[in-house]
């Protein structure tokens, strides 16, 4: 009798409960009306239209791969595996918009990159894997204060995997060269007339375990671009961070620095492939920021 009230109370195998949700999802559909749908697309801010001029935004795309010439460009799909950013770093789920299928909609494209990085260093572990993408992504918490602060907005990221090497030379390389590509995107958008801003300006961030790491990449940013002007602080968000986070940002014309690039080191392919020797640096900005912020500067 246990047993037959333990099977009765278990709840249904996913791919049933799956056809239910599908079935409410019709329904919900099926009992709207125009009018509504037009109140929703006017007020709920996951489904607006961007601020920024479609062509403008192809035009910063095209700059930001040809920036970034050194890696493999990938077109990512509008969906990932479900969880691909809570079980990996320490995110909430919520903050994501998840489907009643196993996937949900990206929120953050260099997660999705850790996973072709770790499916590639599994098959060679020795392997380089140097990607980038552009990639229109979706956030469900509220977005941050300020213009071009918005739920979805558009994404140009870098990532870097393979092994450890002595002296931290894996994280100081790879933090080079996608500042590098990132500089040359801030350069060819000012030049377009879709960008601007000044004096830049790279934080190092580190924990208390990794000051020698980060003396190590500050002291490599200014032997590289002695212009740059170069400050420390320290870690705040180190469960999220491995240890390093660099931001690179411009003055924008009221004199506040604005941080549009944000590199770190995560740990996600040494999860993905069980493997601690396995590095990953990952980096992203908001390029929708830069027509919004500098345009005309």
């Amino acid at each position: 009798m246990d047993d037959e009230r333990s099977a009765a109370s278990a709840p249904p195998p996913v791919h049933d409960r799956r056809g239910v949700l599908l079935a409410n999802a019709r329904d919900a559909a099926a009992r709207r009306r125009p009018s509504q749908l037009l109140d929703q697309w006017a007020d709920d801010s996951p489904v607006a239209t961007s601020a920024v001029d479609l062509r403008t935004s192809v035009a910063l795309d095209a700059l930001a791969l040809a920036a970034a010439s050194e890696y493999e460009a990938l077109l990512l799909s509008p969906v990932a595996p479900i969880g691909v950013t809570s079980v990996l770093a320490p995110t909430s789920q919520d903050r994501v918009l998840s489907t009643i299928r196993p996937v949900e909609v990206v929120s953050d494209p260099t997660n999705v990159l850790a996973l072709e990085a770790a499916r590639r260093l599994r098959g060679e572990p020795a392997a380089s894997v140097r990607l980038c993408t552009v990639h229109q992504t979706l956030r469900m918490q509220p977005a941050p204060a300020g213009r071009g602060r918005t739920r979805h907005f558009r994404m140009s990221a870098l990532a870097d995997a393979g092994r450890a090497r002595g002296d931290d030379a894996f994280e100081v390389d790879a933090v080079l060269a996608q500042l590098g590509a990132y500089r040359r995107l801030l350069e060819a958008a000012a030049a377009a007339g879709i960008g601007g801003g000044d004096r830049p300006r790279a934080i190092v961030r580190v924990d208390g375990e990794h000051a020698v790491l980060g003396d190590r990449v500050a002291a490599a940013i200014l032997e590289r671009w002695p212009e740059v002007e170069v400050v420390r602080e320290p870690l705040a968000n180190a469960a999220y961070y491995d240890g390093l986070r660099v931001g690179y940002g411009l003055h924008a014309p009221g004199g506040d620095v604005v941080e549009l690039v944000d590199v770190g080191r995560f740990d996600w392919v040494a999860q993905l492939t069980s493997d601690r020797r396995s590095r990953f640096v990952a980096s992203a900005i908001g390029i929708q920021l830069l027509p919004l912020l500098f345009a005309g500067t």
